[in-house]
């Protein structure tokens, strides 16, 4: 996943504090040339456990690592008066009413004493995702992630935020691997250096990685007759992309804005796209629904919607797209002596298969036999379509 944080001008850091339970998400922009806003992310999801975060904004032309945390609680509160409290991180709105209008409390303790509110407001309901899609681009470059839904509403205005998983191989898939002396593998440990057959179940092959797109996802029915979307292109893929090289799968979460919420976020998603432009917006412009009590003219960054969510999964199967350009390396081998293979091993090199025609292994880089060198994990997920790898 690409991050945004190169690329943005006037815009806060909306980085998290904690991730639970789909309320926060990965979005962390900065401010060039201003920073010490007060940033708050998170929305008000009933019917949700939810979470908030809030940082101090930070400037892209600033060098060095600047300490931009704050130290404050959050609580949210309903209009018959109820307040439901933050406790290990949580806010859980399970059991709010549908029918009352909700708010956030954050009181900042430090660095400094502040208390900031969002504006009171009454549930936005999200209509069910009709489907999730996908679709290649006619020249075969890009694939599109596409979402339908409706409702009867005469203008709808939505955003959407994506929870990916994919799983993907490298070059190669391999049977053994080296295992240093002292090595416990299965109830064995090894006095001397080996080259190790994988038990079944056990290789390097297969490997799963996650990531919340950063993207600003937003669409609305404004100006069509009816709030309707069909086959919405919320985000896109390059076909050289790993995600998309074997199964890809999203978890897709929707939530209704208000109108003044989806022209925040538009503005958002313009400064991101038109980085530094002549007219790209000033941090005013930015201003969402919080404010300090004290100081009703202070400029908060971050838009607390209050809302239901509606989630759909789609998979992506390359076996079946054959969209996918996506090769991992194949190079660097190697037909190494037993006495070398401690010194290749150092190199990150891996065994890869034994050779009839010269009786040696042959060993490649790590990158061509682990899928680990990529950065995911043997961690199948508990829910992941395929479950015999």
């Amino acid at each position: 996943m690409h991050s945004l944080r190169n690329r943005l001008g006037f815009l806060p850091t909306l980085a998290f504090a904690i991730l639970v339970s789909a309320c926060v998400y990965d979005f962390q922009p900065d401010i060039m040339g201003q920073s010490g806003y007060v940033a708050v992310e998170g929305d008000i999801l009933i019917g949700e456990q939810c979470s908030f975060s809030a940082h101090l904004s930070t400037r892209l032309d600033l060098e060095g690592s600047r300490d931009t945390s704050l130290i404050c609680s959050f609580r949210v509160e309903s209009s018959d008066g109820a307040v439901f409290p933050c406790q290990d991180g949580i806010v859980d709105l399970t059991s709010a009413s549908l029918a009352l209008e909700y708010r956030l409390v954050v009181n900042v303790s430090k660095p400094f004493s502040r208390t900031y509110v969002s504006s009171w407001a009454p549930v936005q309901f999200s209509p069910p995702i009709d489907s999730l899609s996908w679709s290649v681009n006619d020249d075969g470059a890009r694939m599109w992630v596409n979402v339908s839904t409706r409702s009867d509403s005469e203008t709808g205005y939505y955003r959407w935020t994506a929870s990916e998983t994919w799983e993907y191989h490298p070059t190669y898939g391999v049977t053994h691997f080296f295992a240093l002396a002292g090595t416990e593998y299965r109830g064995r440990v090894f006095k001397n250096d080996a080259i190790v057959e994988f038990e079944e179940g056990d290789n390097t092959y297969y490997c799963w990685d996650s990531a919340q797109r950063s993207d600003i996802m937003i669409g609305s029915t404004e100006g069509l007759s009816e709030d309707r979307l069909v086959n919405f292109g919320i985000y896109s893929f390059d076909n050289a992309d790993i995600k998309v090289s074997h199964i890809y799968s999203v978890e897709l979460s929707q939530f209704r804005l208000t109108e003044e919420a989806y022209r925040y976020w538009s503005t958002l998603k313009d400064n991101t796209t038109n980085v530094g432009g002549l007219f790209s917006p000033e941090p005013a412009e930015m201003r969402g629904n919080l404010v300090n009590i004290d100081d009703p003219d202070e400029l908060v960054l971050g838009y607390i919607s209050v809302t239901t969510v509606a989630r759909e999964r789609l998979y992506v199967d390359n076996y079946v797209t054959r969209f996918s350009r996506w090769r991992g390396p194949s190079y660097g081998f190697k037909n190494l002596f037993p006495e070398e293979y401690r010194e290749y091993y150092g190199w990150q090199y891996r065994p890869a298969w034994y050779s009839e025609s010269v009786e040696k292994w042959v060993w490649l880089p790590k990158e061509c036999v682990d899928c680990r060198a990529f950065g995911g994990t043997k961690n199948r997920p508990s829910w992941w379509i395929n479950q015999d790898k």
